[in-house]
Formats: C-alpha cells, structure tokens, sequence
C-alpha cells in the first residue's frame, strides 16, 4: 500500500476507519497505534517513498487492510 499525500491527509484518512489510535513520530516513519482494547496493530507509513505497512496479530490485521485499501484506492494520493 502507498501514501503519498501529507501526514495530515492520512490522519484524517485513517480517523475515517472509525478506530480510535495515537500518532507516533519516529525518525524514518510515522505510526498509528490502534487503540481498540483487543487488538496491537499499528500502522507504519514511511512518507519518503509513501509505503504503508500495517503490522499486528494477521487475524485482527485482514479486515483492517481490506478497508484501509477500499480508502486508498478513492483518495488521489492513495494506492492500494
């Protein structure tokens, strides 16, 4: 999955999956941690080159990716 728009346009992407997170600076990449009591996912997005890379337990992490790509593939800055 690619981003390549602001850090802001995907806060408010990601906001619009309805899953309340934190945003986390780190030196190469920015990090959404989902705050939803069951699962640990967090989204990776490296805005150099636009790579998103959702990380977690892979049973709680597939229906997350499906909708994070039906977002992607309607937003300009967004593939899937």
């Amino acid at each position: 999955m690619i981003f390549n728009g602001s850090i802001d346009d995907l806060q408010e992407l990601v906001a619009s999956l309805g899953i309340p997170c934190r945003w986390q600076s780190r030196e190469a990449f920015q990090m959404a941690v989902f705050e939803d009591g069951v699962s640990n996912l967090k989204l990776n997005w490296w805005p150099g080159h636009g790579r998103l890379a959702l990380v977690g337990d892979p049973a709680q992490r597939e229906d997350l990716v499906l909708r994070l790509q039906a977002l992607l593939k309607q937003h300009p800055d967004g593939e899937a």
